[in-house]
């Protein structure tokens, strides 16, 4: 949830290349529980005044709330390689341009100088290494769309990160490989995950079908899809995981359940991938950021 006393709302802030959205959660006051308001606009220059009249609207003052920027693919990408544990750095990060950049469609389109890395040890001597790019435009036009709020931005990267889910609901994951899928539009998108660890994100040109096999994925849902190999468990291929009364009592526009979804799964995570301090830092004094919960893990240039 939001942890600071000086916090009263957090706006989300979806950006894609055709349309923008603005969902803004207000935390509980006193005895007044929570609240949300979904907004859909054009990625224009009249941003800052939607986000003037949502706040007025919502009686909440620009000095008290925080933004997060909601990326998907391709605005951002999310990908996974195995490496020789004893490759340093800098061989990493050849490797990374040889293997990774050489699979990438529109490979000019990306960030390559400045994305996150994160190294984790994957036992017999070899590496899981996740690396998360953006594309070139993407920090450039977020910062001229937000104009005078983007000093309020806190978190900046990969919306699918928060699809993950808790092993503690839904204990079959353990241990296990597995997919989410969230039906967003015509689109859908696809995060997969190892024993609770991102490592993929895709968006599916999947021809405006909703079929995937025999299975037909509906609208305003998130489906979890568990790889199991060989196994003989009588489990549905595609699981969906949200109750429809705990959607409906949201009172939302059918429109709104991806952000409405991520968003409310985002406040139960707290170790994300963050590009909001590359946002912040002018280029020629780029820091080093830090994520909590695995070491090594920095930026490249």
């Amino acid at each position: 949830m939001i942890h600071s006393k000086n916090v009263k709302a957090r706006l989300f802030f979806t950006y894609l290349k055709d349309k923008t959205e603005l969902f803004l959660y207000i935390k509980p006051q006193g005895t007044s529980g929570s609240r949300i308001i979904y907004r859909r606009a054009p990625g224009d220059a009249a941003m800052s005044l939607r986000i003037e009249a949502l706040l007025e609207n919502a009686g909440i003052l620009r000095s008290d709330i925080e933004i997060w920027i909601l990326l998907y693919p391709p605005e951002i990408h999310t990908t996974t390689i195995y490496i020789p544990s004893e490759l340093s750095d800098l061989e990493i990060a050849s490797h990374i341009r040889e293997s990774v950049l050489s699979n990438q469609p529109y490979a000019i389109n990306y960030d390559w100088k400045n994305y996150i890395m994160q190294r984790r040890e994957n036992g017999h001597k070899q590496e899981m290494v996740t690396i998360t790019f953006l594309g070139k435009n993407v920090l450039p036009r977020i910062r001229s769309l937000l104009y005078k709020d983007h000093p309020k931005v806190n978190f900046i990267g990969d919306g699918l990160q928060f699809l993950n889910v808790d092993n503690t609901r839904t204990p079959q994951v353990r241990g296990e490989t597995y997919e989410l899928f969230l039906p967003y539009d015509e689109i859908y998108y696809k995060a997969t995950f190892r024993s609770g660890i991102h490592f993929e994100s895709l968006g599916l040109p999947h021809g405006c079908s909703s079929e995937f096999g025999p299975y037909k994925l509906e609208p305003e849902q998130v489906y979890l899809k568990i790889n199991r190999n060989g196994s003989k468990l009588d489990l549905p291929v595609f699981q969906p995981l949200v109750p429809k009364v705990v959607w409906k009592e949201t009172l939302l526009t059918p429109a709104a359940f991806p952000t409405w979804y991520i968003a409310l799964r985002s406040m139960e995570q707290h170790d994300h991938v963050n590009f909001a301090e590359l946002f912040h830092a002018a280029k020629d004094q780029e820091k080093p950021a830090k994520q909590k919960g695995v070491t090594p893990d920095h930026y490249l240039d």
